[in-house]
């Protein structure tokens, strides 16, 4: 059996994915590992880079598919794909800091034999102004596993720097599940099965870089709202998780009518905070006025 699959989902990608699958290609291990990419019918040149790049290493496996299925679908796609023990989810746009970022995740997981996934650090990347917030995750991988369960539940915890033990998604993870319940998406809905249900470990150790960016996938509020309520459910969070899970999703929506100044929006989010932050009240002003906005916007690092 192949110990690792490098997991990569790509779409309209082209400007970064070089760098991407470079870094793959550059890390130091003791086994052979596989990278398999799906490619979600990508309208620019992101497919004939992996092709190019793929000419040259057989462990690389891409495909193209012929409709876009969207990140669940695609996921899954790509997930029969991978015949590792181990499976190591990368974005098209994100890239391996460490050499030894895949050693390490593997070590750890055959050293943990009960472990579902382990969780490591990265940096953030900002592509409009070039500058890398490092080390983000760091105060939740230094807590204890505590502290990470009741962070992930009501903020989501980010799927980058996870390493799985696909036997554990294949006992855990319900995907036909996901799909009754219209989620969209892969990560929380994940995370989420695997912490509640397993064992999981935490390497306090930066490994990759996550580059945000304008163009960057993110979950639509009202799908990523609806997934936590249900798991909420599922899993019988407090009364008190579930009021904090509605204090970030307004939270969110009052941000994205800042970002658009989006006046009704801005009144409808803003109105619930009892006791406003202060940029909560600067989202607000910038749902209110053009003027705030683009004043705003100078201080934005996306």
């Amino acid at each position: 059996m192949i110990k690792l699959s490098v997991h990569m989902m790509t779409y309209n990608c082209e400007n970064y994915i070089d760098q991407s699958l470079k870094s793959v290609l550059r890390q130091k291990t003791t086994f052979p590992f596989e990278i398999i990419i799906s490619d979600d019918a990508s309208t620019d040149k992101t497919y004939q880079i992996v092709t190019t790049i793929a000419e040259k290493h057989d462990f690389i496996k891409p495909h193209q598919n012929k409709d876009n299925l969207g990140v669940l679908k695609n996921f899954v796609t790509t997930l029969h794909r991978c015949q590792g023990e181990y499976v190591f989810d990368l974005a098209g746009d994100d890239w391996l800091s460490d050499p030894y970022a895949l050693q390490t995740l593997v070590d750890e997981l055959d050293q943990n034999p009960s472990f579902s996934f382990v969780d490591s650090g990265f940096d953030c990347y900002y592509q409009r102004s070039g500058k890398i917030k490092s080390f983000v995750n760091k105060r939740i991988l230094k807590s204890a596993k505590a502290a990470y369960i009741a962070r992930h539940k009501i903020y989501g915890t980010s799927f980058m720097g996870c390493c799985y033990r696909k036997s554990s998604i294949e006992k855990y993870v319900y995907f036909d599940e996901y799909r009754n319940q219209q989620i969209d998406f892969e990560d929380y809905p994940i995370l989420t099965d695997l912490m509640m249900n397993s064992e999981f470990g935490l390497i306090p150790k930066v490994l990759s870089v996550y580059r945000i960016h304008r163009d960057s996938h993110s979950h639509q509020a009202d799908s990523y709202l609806r997934a936590k309520l249900y798991f909420a459910k599922k899993y019988n969070y407090s009364k008190t998780e579930v009021k904090k899970i509605h204090q970030i999703h307004d939270d969110y929506m009052l941000h994205n009518a800042s970002l658009t100044s989006d006046k009704k929006t801005g009144i409808k989010y803003y109105k619930p905070f009892r006791q406003p932050m202060l940029r909560n009240f600067v989202y607000f002003l910038s749902s209110q006025s053009h003027l705030a906005q683009r004043f705003f916007t100078l201080f934005r690092k996306i």
